[in-house]
Parts: structure tokens; sequence; C-alpha cells
């Protein structure tokens, strides 16, 4: 006991209550025959954390110690467990397969993987992750316990019922559609979980049963699996009030009666508890039926006033409702004047009112939403930090208040004993520093939240006298410092040089909409995110010619549009440049409001086509048609890098849709390299067999595995079949023929232009490397292959891919290379045995970290995310491994990409499935950091900062709330990775 009692007083805000709470715990492991002290460490931390900060797991663990055991030895304990992971644990609890345990089993079964994943949750929520994190999982439990559940149920009834059938023989289905906290995936500790069952359809049967009557009683069964209290307690409380006629209404309806109720009766609060519906049990196919049938009611295409008066009525109401203020005693987190009802109520009046017209803006999850309503232009910069600070401090403060007791409150507590351990718990030195915090977030989020219902604020006399550029350089200075810049000095400077553009919104000339846009501006820029670095970008947008009325005009039509336009100058230098350098890809800035598919290489090359053809009505103008090439790169990547910054799409996402791009731009540069070549010097022909020689080009390295980052270089061989010369006026023998053709391509992919570089392009995994020649012939190449390529070689070729050229090369050489990799068992003829291969690429890693990692120091800031301990370079070493060891065997490991290669690893069963998915999650959430590095600052960074306002900034642009939670994140994922 001495161990742990040494953890518990070393961390206890109230030592003497932990230390109560151990001694039960003692007593309940001595009775099961287990020694506290020697327990792991990870056990004792859990067991100290417990005692400290959440009694309620404390008490879980006291009822049967052998919980904390199973928390401290699960791989999660650190990091966050996927929905797949959470999913087969709670199918593996059960024990049976479905329909083969009894409902008292079932109910038993569910209670205690709820207790076992709450002491887990618990001690993730006081320092071992994030309170989004547990959010997530706690909601995923709830969807697994349900489907799980469903699922039993559903045999036992079949079984005693009848098996349900509709009228035509099908059998028909049931979706459990989860709402509110559920739905968004933000559940707390002691969450209700909003429910509503629909069915596929009435027509039919289930033996006796109208199909009403068995989805009645199936519903009413899992309501009672999930949310009846036992004597093991429950595993979360079920709330049907958000049905069709509440608690009137039926427990479950078909899809079409759902629709007819909503198209004649639907009311606004209703649409608005839609926003957060999701699919989490049952048939998720029936659940995308019910949101497209549901869509026009929950995202009506055009705003009525009613909508707008029924947000504005609704903000009085909770205004009137949230009297109670911070200060006073027994304060509401959640409903109190600034609470967390206020957030979310901001972030889904905003969406009802926009979300019909602009789907950018739809997210069921509050925090995803803010980010979406940033980059729409819909609230600041300021606003989304203040009110995201504040929901995950006020989320956090939950969840503590709730694991005192298990209980179902959000209320602080009264009695000054415990408002002081809840302080404590906190981290908060004294009540009085805890309440100084909490009053400070709740005042600004009641501030924005008043928003609603005001009309558009008066400009502050300070910015309007900034615009009118009349104040003497010292006052321009304060009133500088005092609106946010860091350094007031260089801002006066830019702000002077822009009035000495007459034309520009703070020159002497300005007029009508320069004129009128000026102050709005200037407002814009301080509530960016970095406000000296946005002037300093629209200092250069002003200073650009091609900047004319006509951008400003649309900007002062658009408030919306010019808030995100500066928050995107406060937010990215790589998307600024790219903006400035050429403000008519306003277009896309304007296009945010609506749909932003994906886009595939196809549809990209047709519209590089169509850009061409609008540029230039001469088919052989060749410098027109690189320019169109660069123009819609220029501007996809724009796109692209604006809905990565929303949230719109996952790091995943980014490289397919960067590689999609890049392989577009390829096909397109080498069509127009080979027809500059042929009208020069005629078609390559072989002289074997009388038909024009070919070429093929292949992608390695991240465009191989589609996994390209922004302003990645192309990792890029040539190889050519056929011997013989060109039949053109100026003939050339086959190889200088191609090896032209190549650099012409090359050339004009690095040649700098009106919209700027294409790519950088590196040969080097070329044979012989930059000694070997730029293009291959075939038979060399293969030649090579089979004699001369080392390991490392091999692993480059893991990643082949064809890109552009003749298909039939393509195939020829891709089947050689997959022969070369694959063919022969490793350990078989001179093929390295498994155990050399694994030493072989370690050694190779070692290298690397040996000759371009400098140390760190033991500091988190000495860690690099790509070739650092713990890097991509670790994830990617262990993925060519598994294919160079098992791919002979297991075709389905020759993928190209890293993640699937690792899945498919797993699922063959050549590599443990925990492990699989630790890297899977790790490549993508050091690749995210990476993203949004180069985004922000416009070079290859890869070295996450030490701390300081850098770190501060990306923590808070990658949904962290301060420095050290992204750095705790990025020091665990790197160690488990290594």
């Amino acid at each position: 006991m001495n161990r742990a009692r040494e953890a518990i007083a070393s961390r206890a805000a109230d030592p003497g209550e932990a230390l109560v709470r151990l001694d039960r715990i003692a007593e309940s492991a001595a009775a099961a025959d287990l020694d506290l002290d020697r327990a792991s460490d990870d056990a004792l931390e859990v067991l100290a954390l417990a005692c400290h900060g959440a009694p309620y797991a404390a008490q879980l663990i006291a009822r049967d110690p052998t919980r904390l055991l199973a928390a401290a030895a699960d791989p999660y304990l650190r990091r966050e467990k996927p929905a797949r992971v959470i999913a087969a644990e709670v199918n593996q609890a059960m024990a049976a397969p479905p329909g083969h345990i009894t409902e008292e089993a079932l109910f038993c079964r569910l209670r205690e993987v709820r207790a076992r994943e709450i002491i887990r949750l618990a001690a993730r929520q006081l320092g071992l992750g994030t309170g989004a994190e547990v959010a997530r999982e706690l909601s995923h439990l709830a969807d697994a316990a349900l489907e799980t559940a469903l699922s039993h149920l559903g045999h036992i009834l079949a079984r005693d019922c009848g098996t349900p059938r509709t009228d035509d023989g099908h059998e028909p289905v049931l979706c459990v559609m989860g709402m509110g906290k559920l739905g968004g995936e933000e559940l707390n500790f002691a969450s209700d979980i909003d429910l509503i069952y629909v069915y596929s359809t009435d027509d039919g049967a289930a033996g006796r049963l109208t199909l009403h009557q068995y989805f009645s009683r199936l519903c009413t069964r899992l309501c009672a699996a999930i949310g009846e209290v036992t004597a093991d307690g429950l595993v979360f409380r079920v709330d049907m009030r958000l049905r069709p006629e509440g608690q009137k209404g039926p427990i479950a309806c078909s899809l079409a009666s759902l629709e007819r109720y909503y198209e004649t009766w639907g009311r606004a609060w209703e649409r608005q508890a839609w926003l957060k519906a999701r699919p989490c049990a049952g048939s998720r196919e029936l659940g995308a039926e019910i949101l497209a049938t549901l869509e026009p009611f929950i995202y009506p295409r055009s705003m009525s006033s009613a909508v707008i008066t029924d947000v504005t009525s609704r903000t009085r109401d909770i205004q009137a409702e949230a009297r109670v203020s911070p200060i006073d005693g027994g304060f509401d987190i959640k409903t109190g004047a600034g609470g967390i009802r206020e957030i979310e109520f901001f972030v889904q009046a905003l969406q009802m009112i926009h979300a019909g017209a602009r789907p950018a803006v739809r997210s069921r999850n509050t925090a995803r939403a803010l980010d979406k309503l940033l980059f729409a232009g819909l609230i600041t910069e300021a606003e989304h930090r203040t009110l995201t600070t504040a929901y995950w401090f006020l989320r956090h403060t939950e969840h503590v208040i709730q694991l005192d007791a298990g209980r179902q409150t959000q209320r602080l507590p009264t009695d000054p004993r415990a408002l002081a351990a809840l302080a404590g718990r906190l981290e908060f030195a004294t009540p009085a520093a805890f309440e100084a915090a909490l009053f400070a977030h709740t005042a600004q989020v009641a501030e924005i939240f008043a928003t609603l219902s005001d009309e558009e604020p008066e400009t502050p006399a300070e910015i309007l006298a900034l615009a009118s550029g009349n104040l003497p350089p010292e006052r321009e200075r304060a009133i500088l410092e005092t609106l946010g810049f860091a350094d007031p000095e260089a801002a006066h400077h830019m702000l002077v040089r822009a009035r000495a553009r007459p034309l520009s919104p703070f020159g002497a000339q300005r007029s009508g909409a320069a004129a009128r846009i000026a102050p709005a501006l200037l407002t814009e820029l301080v509530r960016s995110p970095d406000p000296d670095l946005a002037l300093a970008t629209v200092l250069d947008l002003i200073s650009r010619r091609r900047t004319d009325s006509a951008v400003w005009q649309l900007l002062d039509e658009s408030r919306p549009l010019l808030r995100l336009m500066v928050s995107l100058f406060g937010t990215s230098v790589y998307l600024s440049k790219a903006f400035v350098a050429h403000p008519e890809l306003i277009d896309v800035l304007v296009g945010l409001g609506g749909d932003r598919p994906r886009r595939d290489s196809a549809s990209i090359t047709a519209e590089i086509k169509r850009r061409a053809a609008d540029r230039s009505d001469d088919d052989d103008d060749e410098e027109a048609r690189w320019d169109a090439v660069a123009e819609i790169k220029t501007a996809h990547v724009l796109r692209i890098g604006l809905a990565d910054i929303a949230g719109e799409l996952s790091a995943a996402q980014v490289c397919g849709e960067l590689s999609a791009l890049a392989d577009a731009c390829l096909g397109e540069a080498y069509d127009l390299s080979a027809a500059a070549i042929a009208h020069r010097h005629g078609r390559a022909m072989d002289t074997a067999t009388g038909h024009e020689a070919k070429i093929a080009i292949f992608a390695l390295g991240k465009l191989g595995g589609r996994e390209l980052g922004y302003a990645s270089d192309l990792d890029l061989i040539f190889i050519y079949a056929g011997d013989g010369h060109s039949d053109g006026p100026r003939p050339l023998d086959n190889l200088t023929y191609m090896t032209r053709l190549a650099q012409r391509l090359m050339s004009g992919l690095r040649a700098l232009r009106p919209a700027g570089r294409l790519y950088e392009v590196d040969t080097r995994l070329r044979p012989s490397g930059s000694q070997g020649l730029l293009v291959t012939s075939v038979a060399a190449w293969e030649r090579y292959h089979r004699g001369e390529a080392r390991l490392w070689e091999r692993q480059a070729l893991t990643k082949l891919r064809p890109v552009a050229g003749d298909p039939g090369l393509c195939a020829r050489v891709f089947r050689a290379a997959t022969h070369y990799v694959y063919g022969t068992a490793p350990g078989a003829g001179d093929r390295l045995a498994v155990p050399e291969i694994a030493r072989a690429i370690r050694a190779m890693r070692e290298r690397i970290e040996r000759e371009l990692v400098a140390t760190g120091g033991g500091q988190i800031g000495g860690y690099d995310i790509k070739i650092g301990p713990g890097g991509l370079i670790d994830i990617e070493f262990a993925a060519q491994l598994m294919k160079l060891c098992h791919g002979h065997a297991h075709p389905a490991l020759r993928q190209t990409s890293t993640t699937r290669a690792l899945a498919e690893a797993a699922r063959v069963g050549v590599l443990d499935g925990d492990i699989a998915a630790l890297l899977v999650d790790g490549y993508w959430f050091l690749r995210r950091i990476e993203h949004r590095m180069r985004i922000v600052h416009d070079q290859p960074v890869h070295r996450l900062p030490a701390g300081g306002p850098e770190l501060s900034k990306l923590a808070r642009r990658l949904g962290y709330a301060q420095g050290a939670e992204l750095r705790g994140a990025f020091a665990q994922i790197s160690r488990d990775i290594r």
C-alpha cells in the first residue's frame, strides 16, 4: 500500500478523502487476493487519478478491483480507442453469438463493459487524454452497446414471436437515430442518450404481430437493456422525448409516418434537434435514407423570416432562463448564463439560418461546427477561439463534476468544502481562482451569445480613427497596440504604405466600395488569428496592380467573404500567397458557401482542358496550355487547403485530393511535352516492330502511395521501350528523344509561371540514382532489378504506380516490378530471409537517425515529425517491412498506400491488429500536423515547436485547447510508434 499512498498523497487536493477511497479499494483488493503495491505504474497512476479526481471511478474500482488492472493494461489508456475496437470489445464481452444469451446476462455484461470503460475514460479525462477524445469514446461506447443489444434482442424476439417479413418477403430493418450529444459524438459521463427509433415499413408482419407491434416491443426492450437501473447500475439513461409527438408518441415509427409527421407538424425546435441526428445502430442504409428524406425539412434552401424570428425569440428565452450568474452559488455549467447550452444554441442558430443554402457549415459536432462557421466567414476568429476554449473548459468541468458521484448534474456544489475539492480536481490552487476562470469564460460566451438578437454593432471609434488616416503616428501606434497588434511600429508603417496607394481602401483617392470597406477591413484584421500577419498580407494584396475595384466591390457586398479572406490571411502564409498572387481566385472563396465535392483526376483534367480552350483559340499555343495547368493547380490547392482548415477533409482525404490533382497535372504535362517533342522531331519509332516506341512514367514515394502533401516533390522514373530513331525532319535516336521528352516535362513542371510553379521533381530513385540515366530502357531496367538492385530499391518499388505514358508498357513494367519485389519468397535463392530483411531495414533506419536527426536534448521540440524517433519514417518502414516479408504469400499486402498495407497486414494475420491500428492512427495524426505546419508557414517544417506562442497557435489550429495538450499527445504517440 505504500506506493499507492505515495502516489495519491503527491497528487490529491484532499488527501484525506482520497486515502479513505484508497482504503476501501485496498480492502476489496485484499479480498480478491490482489497486492496493489505490486501493481504496474500505469495501474497506480489510474488509481491515483481515480481517488483524487474521480470518486465515482474509485467506487467502481472498489466494487471490483480487477477493473483497475483491466483499465491499466488497456493499450488505449493513453490514446483514443477507435470505434471499431470498442464495438469489438462489447461484442466479445457477450461471450455468445446473438440470441444465445438471456436478457439478464445481456444486461449484466453491458453494464460490466461500461464500468470498465468509465474507469479508463476517467483517467483519460483527468490527464491521460483530451476532453474531445473522451466525448467521442463515450459516444462510440453508446453506439456499440446499442448495436450489440439490438442484435441480441432482435434474435430473441424473432425466436419468440416470429421473424419479421415485409409483404414482398424481405426483412424489414430498424435504425436507431442518435440525437443531441450522442448524435454529435460529444457525450459526457452522465449524459442521457437521446434516441429516435425508425423502421423501414409498416407493410408486413412478425408472426401474429404487426411490424409496428414487433418493432415497438423490440425498442422497449432495447431501452431497458441500456437505460434500466439494475443491481449493476445502467449503461446510459435513455431519453425518447425527441421522437414525433414526444412522450405521447409511439416509441417507434415507420419512415413513411416519420416523413408525414415532419411535413405536417414539424416545428423549428424539432428541425434544430435533427441538425445533430446520426445513425448510431441498426441499419446505416436506412439511416442514410432517413436523413435524405428529411433533408428538405432540416435544411430548407430558402430561409423564411419566421425562422430568424424564432431564433431571436428562443435566444431571449434562454437568456431569461439563465438567470444564475457564475459567481452565485449552485451555478449550472450547462444552462447558466454563458454556459454550454448558449454555445451549442449559438452554433445551431447560425446553422439553422445558413446551412440550407451553405452545406459547408453543416456539422453535428459543436467544435467542428465552430471551425466550419469560422471558415464560412460567419464568425470571427476571436469568437471562434473564445467559444472553442470556453466550450472545452466547461465540458471538462462538467465531466469532473459528474465523476464525483456518477450523477447527472452540471451544477457547482454550494458547500465550500465540496467547491474547494472540485477546484483542486480541476488543478486550481483555490476556489477563487477557479471561479475567476469560470466567470471569464462565461462572460465572454454570454456576450457573443447576445449578438444573436442584436443588430450589427457600431464600429468602434478607434477603428474609425485608424481608417481615416488622420491620427498622429504616436497615437496610431498606441491604438494598434491596444487592438492586439504584436508589433505596432511595423503595423503603423504598413498602414502608411497602404495609404500611399491612392485607390486602396486606405488611400487618399479611395471612393465607393474601397472607401466603405476600410473600417470593416480593419475590424476583421483585429479579429483575425494573427493581425500582424493578416495586415502584411492585405498590404501585399493592395500592392498588386491587378487588385482592381471589382475585388473591393465584391468584399463590400459580402462581409462574410471579407471575414473569411482576412481569417485566411491570418492563418495560412501558404494559401495567402496563392490568393494574393491571383486575386481572381476569389471565385474559390465565393464557392465556400456551397457544396465543395471531392474531385478526382478525370474531372480536374477536364477542367484543365476547358481552361486551356478558354485561354487560347490556338490549339498549338503550348504556353497558354501550361499556364492553364498552373492556374487550375493553384486554384485546387487553395480549395483543398481551405477545406482542410475548415475541417471538411481528413488528413487522408487531403493526401488523396492532392495526389489526384498531381495525377491530372502530370497527365496534361505529359501530353504537352510529348506533342512538343513530336512536333520538332517526329515520332520515336521501334525499328524491330515498325511501330511507335513507348514511354511509361511511374510515381514512387508519397505520390506513388497517393499520400502527397502540400508542396511535396514528385518522385518519378521514366522507362521506354523500342530501339530506333524518330521519323521527323530532325531525327533523334530513341534514348535522346525520350530523355528530351522527360526533360521537357520536368522543366515544364518546374517553370515559374504567372500562376506559380507546378511541382519540383525528384528522379533519384531511378536505377543507379543520380549517376544513372534519366530515362532507362525497359530491358536495362529489368536487367538492373534482376541483378544489381539493393534492398532499399526494392523498398522503393513497393510504392511504384503508373501515372502517365503508354498503358501497355506501364502494365509490363508494373508486372515486372511486382515479380522483383514479391515473386520470390524471403530466404529462397539469393533473397534475404525475414530476420535479415528486418535487420537491414532497422540498420537503414538507425543510419538515417544518426545522420539526419539533430538531438533535441530529451525535449519534445527535438522531435522531427518525419525522421525523428516515432516519426513518419518509422511507420513507412514498418509497412514496407510487412510487404517485403509477407507480400509473397499475401497479395493483399501489395498496396502502395502505407496505411492500407498496414490494415491488410492486420487483416491477413501477419501484424497484431492493435499495433496496426496504432500505426495507422499515428500516421494520420502526424500527417495532419505536417499539413497544418506547411499551410501556416509556407516552409517544409517538420519539427514541432518546443513551446511558446508558436506551439499554442498550432495547437489551436489542430483543435487542442493548449500547446501542452498537443505536446503531450505528440510525445505519447511518438513513443507508442517507436
